[in-house]
């Protein structure tokens, strides 16, 4: 009982300085957030908790649980071809930008088939997991591209081929700002070829206080460090040439035990 009230009493606390925060718009500068995501992810591999968020196999809610990391990638797979077709991968040999690729658990069911399979990342020992599970699953059109987070725009110079799919999962949220996620949209429109498609997912805001960005705290706050409303992203999209085609929404994930995830599938216009 103590422990169930102290709890509650932490969690008031909390609540009261995240308001606080808001209402005096007391953010940290996107530069200090970049210093503290770079510094958070290049821990990958030194802390088993960090290798679990960047969703490396057999670590974090992973640990000793293959089906729930093959789940997690399978059931991105899904709500692609329920968007897209079945047919869409199986129908080319598409060159597949994985933004945010992590320990590869999307990379195992979207590279199939793949010609190219660029996978971008600001940790070097993700890619090399990410390159590790593509192997294993008989997969060799891996393509690591290592940028830093302060220079997204490295991708455009490391991608050398016009791309038919970009896909980016558990990614947004974790971005410093939404300016910074204009960054994003604007490279990956300038890296798909005209009609290529984007499946990208975000963490929406319902409006309420606890939905709102954190731009503060890095480690703490990352998995609500940015969130959209609905139509707020479908705009900024629009804008970067990246039409909203369909939606669908997660209330609850159970996967990453998270909530209130879209996922939006852009076509690229000209």
């Amino acid at each position: 009982m103590f422990q169930q009230m102290s709890n509650m009493l932490s969690s008031g606390v909390r609540a009261v300085q995240r308001n606080l925060r808001h209402g005096l718009r007391l953010h940290e500068s996107e530069q200090a957030i970049i210093r503290q995501a770079q510094q958070f992810w290049n821990s990958v591999s030194n802390v088993d908790q960090e290798e679990g968020r960047a969703h490396w196999r057999g670590h974090g809610v992973f640990a000793n649980d293959d089906a729930r990391w093959n789940a997690l990638g399978a059931n991105n797979l899904r709500l692609f071809e329920k968007m897209a077709g079945k047919e869409w991968l199986k129908q080319r040999r598409a060159n597949v930008v994985d933004w945010g690729s992590g320990g590869g658990c999307n990379a195992v069911h979207f590279g199939v088939g793949a010609a190219n399979y660029f996978a971008v990342d600001i940790t070097a020992d993700s890619l090399s997991e990410c390159g590790k599970q593509m192997l294993e699953a008989g997969l060799n059109s891996f393509k690591p591209i290592h940028i830093q987070i302060s220079r997204p725009e490295q991708a455009l110079e490391l991608i050398d081929a016009p791309c038919d799919l970009i896909l980016s999962t558990y990614v947004f949220e974790v971005i410093p700002t939404k300016q910074y996620g204009e960054r994003l949209l604007d490279i990956m429109s300038r890296l798909l070829r005209p009609d290529g498609l984007a499946f990208l997912q975000v963490k929406y805001s319902d409006l309420s206080w606890s939905s709102k960005p954190r731009p503060w705290n890095y480690k703490r706050n990352m998995a609500d460090m940015t969130t959209y409303r609905i139509e707020e992203f479908w705009n900024i999209a629009q804008a970067h040439k990246l039409q909203p085609e369909q939606l669908i929404l997660e209330p609850k994930q159970p996967l990453v035990d998270d909530r209130r995830y879209a996922y939006y599938l852009l076509r690229k216009t000209d």
